[in-house]
Order: C-alpha cells, then sequence, then structure tokens
C-alpha cells in the first residue's frame, strides 16, 4: 500500500499546484477583444461550444484531464474493500501484485486498506474542487464572450431592425439568455465528460469482473434513454414558452420604470400594479410548467438505480454461489452500482439545462441574424436609380473622399442630391415616394410639414440610420451607400427630436461628439450652443451629471447639450431635427444665431417650423404626404456674417 499512498501523494500535490497555477492565470488574464468577439448565429450546440471555448482552450483542456483524474479516483474507491474482503478476511491466495501484501495481518491490511480509500477520497475532493473551480470560471468568460458578441452585433446592426425588440426584451436576452447558453455549454463539460467516463469505466471493470451480471445490469440503460427522450419532448417547449413570459416580463418593468412620472400624473399606479402581478403570475405560472415539465420523470431516473441494485443483488449472488464471482467482487459491483445513482441524475438535471438553454439560444440567435448596417454597400438595390449604368464605389476607405478637406472654412460644405427616393418600414405604404431634392453647398435648408409627412425620416436617410428601398443620395456626387461608415460620420451628423444623452457629465455627453476632444474644444462647443450659459449657475458647471437619458436637466437644456455635441463633431454636413423646441423666445434666438453663425459655409439641413429660422433659411422645403410639395427660397434671405475665431 506504500506505493498506492505515495503515487496517490505525487499526484495530489501535482493537482493542487496545476490549480493553483492555473487560478492565478485566470485572474490575471484579461479576455482580450471582448468587444470585437463575433459569433455566427448558433443554429446548433457544436460549433457554438467550439466558438465559446476557443480562447480558453488550455483552461478547457486542463480541466478535462482533472475529470478524468477524478473518474479514475472514483472508480478505484472500492477497490481497497475489495482487498480486505477477499484476501484479509476470505484467506484467498494473493496474486503476484499484491504479494508484499500477503507479510500483513488482516487488522494491518484493513488500516492500510481505509488508509488508502482515506488518500482515494482526500485527492477525488481537491480534483473535484478544481474541476468546479475551473468549469465556473470558463463559464464565467464564455457568458462575458457571449454577450459581447451579442452588444458587438446590436450595436452594428441596422437601428429599424433592432427597434424592433423592447427594450427589455433587449436586455433579457444579452443578460439572462446569454448566460443561459454559457451555462449550458459548461454544463455539458463538466457532466457529460465525467459522468460518461465513470459509466464506460464502470461497464468495463465490472465485465471484466463478471459479464452475465453486467449484461443484467445493462438492461436498464434502454429504459434511461426513453426516460430521457420522453423529458426533453416535454421540456423544450415549456422552456421556450417559460424564456419568452420572463422577456415579456422584463420589457413591462422596463416600460413601467421608465413612466414613473406618467404614472403618477395619471394615477395609474393601481393599474400598473395589477398589469405587473398579472405578468409575474403568468411567467411564474410558465416557469412552474417547466420544473413540472422535467421533475416529473425524477421519480423514474431515481427508481431505475434501484431497480439495476435489485438485479444486480439477485444474480450476483447467484454467480458467488457458482464460484464466478468473488464476495468482494460483487461488494465492488454493488458500490458501483450505488454509485451510479449520481451521475444518472447530473445527467437528468443536464438535460433540464440543455432544453432550457436551447430555448435561449433561439433567442439569441434570433439577436445575432439582425442585418448589420454594412460600412460600405457594394451591390445595387433593386429598383435604384441609375443602378444599370452606375458601378458603386469599393468599400477600402481608400475611394474619393467627397469632402477633401472638411475643416476648411474656404470651402462651402458639400452639395446632398436625393434622387428618386423611396422609403417604407417593411411592407407598410410608402414614408416617401420617389423624392427627389438638391441642397445647394454650404447653403442653410429647413424642412417643414405636418406631423408623420416623412420629414424625420428624411434626415433618418441622409446619416443611413435607415436604408431607402429605392433611390439614389449623394454627397458631392458621390452615393453615401458607398461610403465607409467611419467615413460618412465624419460628414454628416445629426441632432435628433430625442436628445439621446447618457448618464454623466454634460462635458462627457458634449465629447461624446469627437473622440479625444480637448476641454477647450468641448468648453467652445458649449459656448456656442448657450450650453455655458446655464452650467454656469450650476455649483459643478460642465462637470454636472445629467442623469439617466439626462433627466436631471430640462427639456430645452438636453436639446442643447445635443446641438453642442454635433458642433464638437464639426461635421461639413449638419442635421437638425426641431433643434429649437423646448426653449423660451429669447434662448431660442440666441441659439439660432449662434448655431447658424457656427456653421457657416457648413451645409445645413434642419427640420423646424419656427419662422425665425425658416425666413433666414437659402431654401425652405415642405414634405406632405411622403413627397415634396414645395422646395424653394423664402421671403428673407439672410445669414449672419459673422465668423467665429
Amino acid at each position: 500500500m506504500l506505493p498506492i499512498a505515495i503515487a496517490g501523494g505525487v499526484i495530489c500535490a501535482v493537482s493542487l499546484t496545476a490549480g493553483l497555477v492555473t487560478r492565478t492565470a485566470i485572474a490575471r488574464s484579461p479576455l482580450r477583444r471582448t468587444g470585437q468577439a463575433r459569433l455566427a448565429a448558433p443554429q446548433r450546440w457544436r460549433p457554438l461550444a467550439q466558438a465559446l471555448i476557443a480562447r480558453d482552450r488550455p483552461i478547457a483542456f486542463l480541466a478535462t484531464w482533472l475529470m478524468f483524474l477524478d473518474t479514475v479516483i472514483a472508480l478505484a474507491a472500492p477497490w481497497p474493500l475489495m482487498i480486505v474482503v477477499d484476501y484479509g478476511l476470505g484467506h484467498r491466495p494473493y496474486p503476484p501484485a499484491l504479494g508484499p501484501l500477503g507479510t500483513l495481518s488482516p487488522l494491518s491490511l484493513a488500516v492500510a486498506a481505509a488508509a488508502a480509500g482515506l488518500l482515494l477520497v482526500v485527492l477525488g475532493s481537491v480534483a473535484g474542487y478544481l474541476v468546479t473551480f475551473l468549469i465556473g470560471a470558463l463559464g464565467e468568460r464564455m457568458t462575458v464572450r457571449l454577450r459581447s458578441a451579442l452588444i458587438a452585433h446590436v450595436l452594428r446592426a441596422e437601428p429599424a431592425a433592432v427597434a424592433r425588440y423592447p427594450l427589455g426584451e433587449l436586455t433579457s436576452r444579452i443578460g439572462t439568455d446569454a448566460a443561459a447558453v454559457a451555462d449550458a455549454v459548461a454544463a455539458t463539460v463538466d457532466t457529460l465528460i465525467p459522468d460518461a467516463a465513470v459509466l464506460v469505466g464502470m461497464t468495463v471493470i465490472t465485465a471484466l469482473l463478471d459479464w452475465r451480471l453486467t449484461l443484467v445490469v445493462l438492461g436498464v440503460i434502454p429504459l434511461y434513454a426513453i426516460t430521457a427522450r420522453l423529458r426533453n419532448t416535454a421540456l423544450r417547449p415549456a422552456q421556450r414558452h417559460a424564456r419568452a413570459r420572463s422577456g415579456e416580463l422584463a420589457t413591462l418593468a422596463t416600460g413601467l420604470l421608465a413612466r414613473i412620472p406618467l404614472i403618477h400624473v395619471f394615477h395609474r399606479a393601481n393599474t400598473e400594479e395589477q398589469r405587473y402581478r398579472q405578468a409575474s403570475g403568468q411567467a411564474a405560472a410558465a416557469a412552474v410548467t417547466a420544473l413540472d415539465a422535467s421533475a416529473r420523470f425524477a421519480p423514474v431516473s431515481d427508481t431505475l438505480p434501484g431497480l439495476g441494485l435489485a438485479a444486480a443483488l439477485v444474480v450476483g449472488t447467484i454467480e458467488v454461489s457458482s464460484g464466478r464471482l468473488t464476495l468482494g467482487g460483487l461488494l465492488v459491483f454493488l458500490a458501483y452500482l450505488s454509485s451510479l445513482t449520481t451521475p444518472v441524475r447530473s445527467l437528468a438535471r443536464l438535460s433540464t439545462v440543455i432544453a432550457r438553454g436551447t430555448a435561449s439560444r433561439d433567442r439569441v440567435a434570433e439577436l445575432l441574424q439582425l442585418p448589420v448596417l454594412l460600412p460600405a454597400d457594394t451591390t445595387p438595390r433593386p429598383g435604384q436609380a441609375g443602378s444599370r449604368h452606375r458601378t458603386r464605389l469599393p468599400c477600402p476607405a481608400a475611394h474619393p473622399d467627397p469632402v477633401p478637406a472638411r475643416r476648411d472654412r474656404r470651402l462651402p460644405g458639400p452639395a446632398v442630391r436625393l434622387d428618386r427616393v423611396t422609403f417604407a418600414h417593411r411592407a407598410r405604404p410608402p414614408v416617401l415616394a420617389a423624392v427627389s431634392l438638391y441642397i445647394a453647398p454650404g447653403s442653410v435648408v429647413c424642412v417643414t410639414g405636418p406631423s408623420g409627412s416623412g420629414k424625420t425620416t428624411l434626415l433618418s436617410l441622409l446619416v443611413r440610420l435607415a436604408e431607402p428601398r429605392s433611390g439614389r443620395i449623394d454627397v458631392d456626387g458621390v452615393d453615401i451607400s458607398g461610403i465607409p461608415l467611419p467615413k460618412l460620420r465624419e460628414i454628416v451628423t445629426l441632432v435628433p427630436q430625442d436628445p439621446w444623452l447618457h448618464a454623466g457629465t454634460i462635458a462627457e455627453n458634449i465629447g461624446y461628439g469627437r473622440a479625444g476632444a480637448t476641454g477647450a474644444q468641448i468648453a467652445a462647443a458649449a459656448e456656442h450652443a448657450g450650453v455655458a450659459a446655464f452650467a454656469r449657475d450650476m455649483p459643478l458647471g460642465l462637470q454636472t451629471p445629467v442623469g439617466e437619458d439626462g433627466t436631471q436637466l430640462s427639456g430645452g437644456q438636453q436639446r442643447r447639450v445635443a446641438v453642442a455635441r454635433a458642433l464638437l463633431a464639426d461635421t461639413p454636413v449638419v442635421l437638425l431635427d426641431e433643434p429649437t423646441t423646448g426653449l423660451d423666445p429669447a434662448t431660442e434666438s440666441r441659439l439660432i444665431d449662434d448655431l447658424l453663425s457656427v456653421t457657416r459655409g457648413k451645409t445645413l439641413v434642419m427640420v423646424t417650423h419656427q419662422p425665425r429660422l425658416t425666413d433666414r433659411a437659402d431654401q425652405v422645403v415642405r414634405v406632405d404626404g411622403g413627397r415634396i410639395t414645395l422646395a424653394g427660397s423664402p421671403t428673407a434671405d439672410r445669414r449672419p456674417s459673422a465668423v467665429p475665431a
């Protein structure tokens, strides 16, 4: 027994050292390039698992090696008992491999066997701890990688496609569903490999002991397969339904929290509370249904090992009586069968985890299938004007720059032209129908028209937040669909009706307009947009936090911060959607003067109904019913002559 103890001690030391080294490596090694992680839509588990584990193969390899070590230890655990029963108590002759043990008394042999068994237990505990730690770390890293891939894809997807999902639904899929997918992959590695190895090892060893008894026990396996099949058939649709209800509940909660002031004003707290309670009850009922679909098969799974044990006891007694199996061999056989309950239950739980993960995988795949806003489109759209006679510009950034010197104020901003542009939301009637418009270089254009006529859509098309169904949009004669998005963002910027502010300071929100902007540049943009005027009255000035979605600022203040952000971007084409909404007359007049002054020479397109702006525009365009019904110069055509230093 001494060689066994020495070998066990060496294995234990190696395992501990490997685990500590790996733990340190995991703690210190960052997840590199997680923000740029790319995954195809995961329709099947195998390629998805390979993609998620690819960057952590050393961790997975070490965990797998420790799993096999744990399996070997588990298979060796009953053998000291067999040695004591057959050779110490049964006085059977020792085989040559165990010859040194023949000098020991039965009591000494029992003590040595107990020590060996205890050592195996310790080794198994250490290996189990290391496997748990490594698989847990692997699961967390896979979750980070999958969430990063989802965020990266959603941020690059077409905004109109993303907008079809409520915020709570997106949050649920990126958060809960991504974690469920990673957990399913990690649980498969953690459960399938060691439990399958244990079952195979037990089958081989018991077959060597007594193949007849092994065949009797193996008769239970088909019953396990049938049970697992029935469980999965009932569980998968239940899990899909539960995940859908959970996503709806998250969507409702997000909407309620965003509308708290509205709920107070209209005294709808009781109604909304009832809605949430009802949705929460439906989600809980779906979860309980899924739980029942899994748990109802547990009694069968737990009974099958007992059935195998009963059959083994009867047949084993016959085999021992006939002399084909020793008493110690029967005890080893029964010990294996008793320990068989744990891997069987683990495999049963694994089917539940995989069913839950499959439902989440499908929801994640749906997000990863969202169409991406292409950096530069090289394929003519069907029905696009000029597509038969014109080849689109190639994607590389080396193509001709439509704005050769965009910050040279001596040059006017670029000309913009829409040629028979049509846009519609999926199968609905067109929002814009064959619209054609020419905007002169460096001119100020005001777009007016009734609500819902397509004014905001027109701006979205110019900045490629939406893609036309047909037609062509040019900047200085270059089709914007052939301009790489980073280059287009240096040419055109947009100030939307919603200011799009994020939690942070005023300066941080303005600085979002240009990466690496200096404090002086941010302050200058704030001054021109009228932000500095109200920021001076705040204790922290431009460092004042704006709150979630800018809620700590008034509507007019939010608007001015958004204008300052656009001015900081300093693009030659500036699009503004109702830039003076929410401003008092004095502030509105001052902002108009500053805006027209600081954008002198730029091509400025504004959706507005304010006479102060339309009277000073070079061109007024009226959009009505998806068509341009009026395009001409206003009665007054003046712009300030002052150019800021």
